[in-house]
């Protein structure tokens, strides 16, 4: 019995398909063995250790956008004279200074 175009066709078609099909199958075999892998390594491994607070680093806390140059540190902040209120005005400033107050 000889065997037609389309047959040949077909099983050619459902051969290339369980090969890829296996392929990943092996290929998610394999993440998973290393996915393992890491995670035994990783509970292998001590804990990270949290460093203590000294004494010196006690003092200030380091402001990471001062560092970074972004913003001036809290004690290097400028001190603008001409927004703090004039502490020998006595008078509203709301007022036109040619009319009479009441």
């Amino acid at each position: 019995m000889a065997e037609t175009p389309r047959r040949v066709e077909g099983l050619q078609r459902v051969q290339i398909g369980l090969t890829g099909l296996a392929g990943v199958v092996l290929l998610v075999g394999l993440a998973n063995i290393v996915i393992e892998k890491a995670r035994v390594d990783d509970a292998a491994l001590p804990p990270p250790v949290v460093p203590t607070m000294t004494s010196n680093a006690a003092v200030s806390p380091r402001d990471p956008l001062a560092e970074l140059g972004v913003q001036p540190a809290p004690e290097q902040a400028p001190l603008v004279p001409d927004l703090e209120p004039d502490p020998n005005l006595r008078k509203p400033m709301d007022r036109d200074p040619a009319q009479p107050s009441r």
